[in-house]
């Protein structure tokens, strides 16, 4: 009893241009991450803020205990009044002094100490008010505002805590600007060696094509730009820390985040791609199943190149247009009768 035709499924191997890519394991940073930290000593009197959430330059975030910066300023204040009261004393003195002097009435001693008692009194009048300024500066820091646009973490300090002005328990809060975002990874010498050999349109073109894998497998749809590299290989690790700027309009990235950066580095011309399902790898050997002129199928050898999405570049064995079989599990030997059902492919364009 003669069997049935079997039925394959099968694509034409395509030629187009391949834009070849390297991943790397990144973490998303602020534009700016900004310890947010206390310049005085006192207990918190307020938050004003909601953790977590996008405040504005300039707005308040805690207020400190002032009691004590209060009446150090009004302490300082009267020391200045003080010192005024002196000096216009030994100025009326000066004044007094000055035309006696020059009649001869009085000596020139006279005179001496009346302009050094002047001198001394003006001096301490700026001592006064540079104290008095100080404290005015002090009193200032107990209310803590936003330096800039960004988005505020969890509060390190509640309402009636004691912070300090040193150490680590001087910060309150970090700030992070994330209208634009720097995402850093690392490369191995060899990649930097490497992508170090390439042309400057190809650097040029590779700086300016960064794209971001998130961790759920989508692509963020923001293109990014590699803005500096480390001065130095850690030599620790082998590698060279690199850094990317990516806009961030939507604010959907964090810092912190994991990613992955994906790099242009080289584009195939002419390339020729078959789906990755229909190369069959044995130990070293790759090979694809083709159909024939006559209908037939048979196994031809490849040499494979790099991946793009769900293609694979060959090298050799086939070229544009040849129909290619998808067999999956399938067990076909060249005698095997066969029905094509040829399938468009691909799908979508291959991944960037």
């Amino acid at each position: 009893m003669e069997l049935p035709p079997v039925q394959v499924n099968a694509v034409k191997a395509i030629q187009q241009d391949v834009p070849i890519f390297e991943e790397f394991v990144a973490q998303v940073y602020g534009e700016s991450d900004v310890d947010i930290r206390s310049r005085v000593d006192g207990w918190v009197t307020s938050l004003n803020f909601r953790e977590g959430t996008f405040v504005k330059k300039g707005t308040l975030l805690y207020t400190i205990d002032d009691i004590q910066y209060q009446t150090s300023v009004d302490r300082e204040k009267s020391q200045v009044a003080s010192a005024q009261t002196e000096l216009v004393r030994a100025q009326n003195e000066l004044s007094r002094v000055r035309p006696l002097a020059e009649m001869n009435a009085l000596s020139k001693q006279d005179l001496d100490n009346a302009v050094a008692s002047y001198e001394a009194a003006a001096s301490r009048v700026r001592a006064a008010e540079a104290s008095l300024a100080n404290s005015k500066i002090e009193l200032g820091y107990t209310r803590v505002y936003a330096p800039f646009d960004g988005i505020i973490g969890i509060s390190n300090f509640r309402v009636g805590d004691y912070v300090t002005r040193m150490g680590t328990t001087s910060v309150l809060a970090t700030i992070s600007s994330v209208g634009a975002v720097r995402v850093r990874f690392q490369i191995s010498e060899k990649e930097y060696l490497r992508l170090s050999r390439l042309t400057k349109e190809e650097i040029e073109q590779t700086r300016k094509n960064v794209h971001l894998v998130l961790a759920d497998g989508t692509e963020y749809e923001g293109v990014g730009e590699i803005n500096l590299a480390d001065r130095e290989i850690d030599p620790k690790t082998g590698t060279l820390t690199v850094e990317a700027r990516f806009p961030n309009p939507t604010g959907v990235l964090r810092p912190g985040l994991f990613v992955k950066a994906r790099i242009l580095v080289t584009t195939i011309p002419n390339a020729v791609l078959v789906p990755q399902r229909a190369v069959i790898q044995q130990q070293h050997l790759s090979q694809v199943f083709t159909i024939n002129a006559s209908g037939g199928i048979q196994a031809v050898p490849v040499t494979t190149g790099p991946k793009s999405g769900d293609g694979w570049v060959i090298n050799s064995g086939v070229k544009a247009g040849d129909l290619v079989a998808i067999l999956g599990t399938a067990s076909l030997t060249p005698d095997t009768k066969i029905t094509v059902n040829e399938q468009a492919w691909p799908e979508k364009a291959p991944a960037k």
